[in-house]
């Protein structure tokens, strides 16, 4: 929806602004045309002509009144009322004035190419702070600055400096482009125009004082010319909206393909000076958009290529990868390095086995990889039999194809061979040819081409791609959110880090599982409550200033009797008031000592400001900081896919009777990660709580908090 004042723009952080004057204007205007050689307008405007735009071109220049027997205004101010985009390749010191002479027209935006404001420093934020200011008063889109434009392939409008090429005819739905970088969005332009694949939009956001990559998103998502959306990010501004619009993207079957910057210390300051972006948690950022069915890739190569085949296979069935190869040693390769990336390599059917047993030598062996050997080279046709059995296979839902290249003519006549077969499988396939930059057949080179067969050089590439797109499509149709999550809002009081015993009333109160206990201030009710609770007990220091109590000495186990009761607690005190002479403690906490479980837990949960509620499971005690076997989730997930991720532990085996000890209540421990998640997603004023140790203990038995720590925000209780 279009915004009219920053008061109205800021009710409406968490919607998308209506882009559609920008990205399908009617008329633009040129500032900065000229003659002079590499001037920017003149630049944008040779690309209009070369894409032939049917709208209103205006052009703008200071010393000039026409240029190549075109009229020019002289100012902006001169433009006709409500001209739909404004191009302004001007140095940055001009850029403030010109966007304030665009908002009193009407513009509907303006894309700004010129660097030197908030990825320089305080003074250029504050420059780039007040045109976003401006911009959102007066209803102006603004694209960047430092960016590189846009361009619309579908309506043929760019709206850039930068050379641009055409769609060829014959237009068909498929690939949007959106990055941060202009850079990166040329680099992957190329690549994807190299390898014959039609672009809908290429996009550049440079530093989003205003249109930011949610409001792309949002077009894109609806945008009808689009199957698959690639996006390359250093920050997301609004992890809000943006989680909301990666479930409408799924809504709409369209794959998101993620590269995310920031993973690195490093990663976060180069983010910061290139487009003044403050690096978030990668980690929360990571796992919620995994949850949304976001492709989230490592690098560019991944970037570009998981872009290609979803592309190319927008309805590739779900299910395994079959891997086709003419050399024993590559199929040994193929099960090492899919095991090391977690790609499925399922075995064949039993009749596709059987009818590949009756095609190959008696001396080879049928099995996924599948060395069909050197017998090839004399009988070609069996390069596409073999293809043609593995295709046919149920279980397989994707085939990876590897060959040697031998001379140009032979890696031809593979091809050939093949490609009837594979042209329309309906499976998703990719083709390699090993060699490196050996020669080929350029009538290779071009076939490949033609056919839209996503052609690698090498297996590593074709394999890492399969592996990302075989996940999207066998998840695509699951729901591993509870988006039924319960609403039940807790009165809350307290602020800040609060105490194990004030968390644990919190925690009795959501019905987690504790040691029974409670709070003595003096000897004789800690003797009151160990009778009551029964012998041995546990003594623990309890204030909110004390969240390691065994640092301090706060704490004693295995209580036997009342005169073992006595000197603990005056240990207990004698210690603390060694270590934090300046502390006052609200008592001690007496409970009873427990018996060990299968295993110690812990469940953590954190609100990130802006992307909201996190989950984190693993192995507790004092494993959690030797070893650090955690997983991370969305809050929301429902109990199947918490499972999964619980499964997913590297010292899972510990819960599931390893070497003969007993079998863990998992189901427990999962039931309680939901409820966890829940009761955040439900109550905003939970920022943090940690349960460390959990006990687990055997199946039916359920599970036991031995300690908790909760963080609530300063704002007042929030009631029913």
């Amino acid at each position: 929806m279009p915004f009219k004042t920053s008061a109205h723009f800021a009710l409406n952080l968490r919607e998308p602004l209506n882009i559609d004057r920008l990205m399908n204007p009617r008329s633009v205007g040129v500032v900065g045309v000229s003659t002079s050689a590499g001037a920017i307008g003149s630049a944008v405007l040779e690309n209009l002509d070369r894409f032939a735009y049917s709208g209103e071109v205006h052009l703008i220049s200071r010393g000039r009144t026409e240029v190549n027997g075109r009229s020019c205004f002289s100012s902006i101010e001169d433009l006709p009322v409500n001209t739909d985009v404004v191009i302004l390749g001007i140095p940055d010191h001009a850029v403030l004035e010109s966007i304030q002479i665009c908002s009193k027209k009407n513009v509907g935006a303006v894309v700004v190419f010129a660097a030197g404001f908030a990825e320089t420093g305080v003074s250029g934020q504050a420059v780039q702070n007040e045109i976003s200011r401006i911009a959102i008063e007066n209803g102006l889109l603004v694209v960047g600055p430092n960016c590189l434009g846009l361009t619309n392939f579908v309506a043929g409008i760019p709206l850039t400096f930068g050379p641009a090429t055409a769609n060829p005819s014959g237009f068909e739905p498929t690939l949007a482009i959106v990055a941060q970088s202009g850079g990166m969005m040329g680099n992957q332009r190329l690549t994807h125009f190299a390898r014959g694949l039609k672009i809908s939009y290429s996009i550049s956001t440079g530093n989003e004082a205003v249109v930011g990559i949610e409001d792309y998103l949002n077009f894109l998502i609806k945008d009808k010319h689009t199957s698959v959306i690639a996006l390359f990010v250093e920050q997301i501004r609004r992890p809000q909206l943006f989680l909301k619009l990666l479930d409408d993207a799924k809504a709409a079957q369209k794959p998101v393909v993620l590269l995310h910057l920031g993973k690195s210390q490093g990663a976060r300051e180069s983010a910061a000076s290139h487009t003044g972006a403050l690096a978030g948690d990668f980690e929360v950022m990571a796992t919620l958009v995994s949850s949304r069915k976001v492709v989230l890739v490592e690098t560019m190569e991944e970037l570009v290529d998981v872009s290609w085949l979803l592309t190319r296979f927008t309805q590739a069935p779900t299910g395994g990868v079959g891997v086709m190869t003419d050399s024993g040693a590559l199929k040994g390769f193929a099960l090492d390095f899919s095991e090391s990336i977690g790609l499925n390599l399922p075995h064949l059917s039993q009749q596709s086995a059987q009818s590949l047993k009756k095609i190959l030598p008696a001396f080879s062996t049928v099995s996924n990889p599948l060395d069909m050997t050197a017998q090839g080279l004399r009988e070609m046709a069996l390069y596409g039999q073999v293809a043609q059995e593995m295709l046919s296979d149920p279980g397989l839902g994707a085939l990876s194809i590897v060959l040697m290249p031998g001379s140009p003519q032979t890696g031809l006549a593979k091809f050939r061979a093949l490609h009837p077969v594979i042209e329309n499988s309906g499976k998703a396939v990719t083709y390699t040819m090993m060699g490196g930059d050996s020669p080929l057949a350029d009538e290779l080179v071009e076939e490949v081409k033609q056919s839209g067969l996503p052609f690698f050089r090498s297996p590593e590439r074709a394999l890492r791609a399969l592996k990302h797109v075989m996940a999207y499509n066998n998840s695509r149709n699951s729901n591993s959110r509870d988006l039924e999550s319960s609403n039940v809002i807790f009165q809350i009081t307290g602020q800040g880090l609060i105490s194990e015993y004030a968390s644990k009333n919190w925690l009795a109160i959501w019905g987690v599982q504790l040691p029974s206990g409670d709070l003595a201030q003096n000897i004789s009710q800690a003797n009151t409550i160990a009778k009551k609770i029964g012998y041995p007990v546990v003594l623990k220091a309890q204030s909110a200033k004390l969240p390691h109590k065994s640092d301090a000495g706060g704490v004693q186990l295995n209580i036997q009797n009342e005169e073992a009761l006595e000197l603990a607690w005056k240990c207990i005190h004698a210690n603390v008031a060694s270590t934090r002479p300046d502390l006052v403690l609200d008592g001690i906490l007496v409970e009873a000592m427990v018996k060990p479980g299968v295993v110690e837990m812990v469940i953590g949960a954190k609100r990130d400001p802006q992307w909201g509620p996190i989950l984190m499971v693993g192995l507790g005690g004092v494993w959690i900081e030797v070893l650090k076997d955690v997983r991370f989730m969305a809050a929301d997930l429902n109990e199947k896919a918490i499972k999964q991720e619980i499964l997913k532990l590297k010292g899972i085996q510990l819960l599931q009777g390893a070497r003969g000890t007993l079998v863990a209540d998992i189901d427990a421990l999962v039931a309680l990660v939901r409820q966890i998640g829940s009761i955040f997603c439900s109550n905003e004023r939970l920022l943090e709580l940690d349960i460390n140790p959990l006990v687990v203990y055997e199946v039916g038995k359920g599970v036991l908090a031995l300690d908790a720590l909760l963080v609530l925000s300063d704002e007042s209780p929030i009631g029913v």
